[in-house]
């Protein structure tokens, strides 16, 4: 699996109240090619995505991960922030978040073959944009059942849409300051109505990460063993 994405700049620092800068390289943004066809893709998997809400068949430190590879090729730095932040919360230490960020692969699977499997298939639908070898999937099936597969993969098609957002609002935001690419009339709309809501969740995370609530839910939700670790 190449990599086709752009790494998305480690730390070794814990992440700020603010997300990071712009680094002012072209990203993967909301297009009218892909925009129906990623919210299709997520609203198929919204069934599943309802039941990880409430049951996950998944630990919550995984679901991190995942969310944390497709960001890595997407490379949005939203989503970077605020799921570095909510990692570490569910006890990812943030050196293993930085090699998830840095495409460290050999790493992952040397410590968890399940876990760097999850990761490898969730940046190769990232790489493809869901067009992404069967093979992969049956790969996921040797450390995870069926459900946990489900889920994985609902994991990956939400994040892909949030990062993509994330991106477009970032690209009508350079715009607005007179750098970056030239852009769409399409992604012009798609970011400003998207910028409110992106704005909204970094407020709600850096209230979450002032008071320490990350780090309380994440101790009151745990996910019981049988949910949380592959088959």
């Amino acid at each position: 699996m190449g990599k086709k994405g752009t790494t998305v700049t480690t730390s070794t620092e814990e992440p700020t109240g603010t997300p990071p800068k712009h680094s002012g390289k072209a990203k993967r943004t909301l297009t009218p090619g892909n925009f129906f066809r990623t919210v299709a893709r997520v609203a198929a998997s919204s069934p599943v995505l309802f039941r990880a809400f409430i049951r996950p068949k998944l630990s919550f430190a995984l679901r991190e991960k995942v969310f944390l590879a497709v960001t890595a090729i997407n490379d949005c730095r939203f989503c970077a922030w605020g799921h570095t932040h909510w990692a570490m919360a569910h006890g990812v230490p943030l050196e293993e978040v930085n090699e998830i960020l840095g495409h460290q692969n050999e790493s992952m699977a040397a410590k968890d073959p399940a876990e760097a499997a999850a990761m490898l298939f969730a940046q190769h639908y990232a790489e493809y944009h869901d067009k992404y070898d069967p093979a992969s999937i049956e790969n996921l099936r040797q450390y995870f059942s069926d459900a946990q597969v489900k889920e994985i993969l609902a994991y990956v098609r939400f994040i892909t849409l949030t990062n993509l957002s994330g991106n477009t609002v970032d690209a009508v935001l350079d715009r607005l300051r007179g750098k970056g690419q030239p852009i769409s009339f399409f992604q012009g709309v798609m970011g400003l109505a998207l910028a409110p809501v992106l704005f909204a969740v970094i407020l709600a995370a850096k209230i979450e990460q002032k008071l320490g609530l990350a780090k309380l839910r994440a101790r009151l939700h745990r996910p019981r063993a049988e949910n949380g670790e592959p088959k």
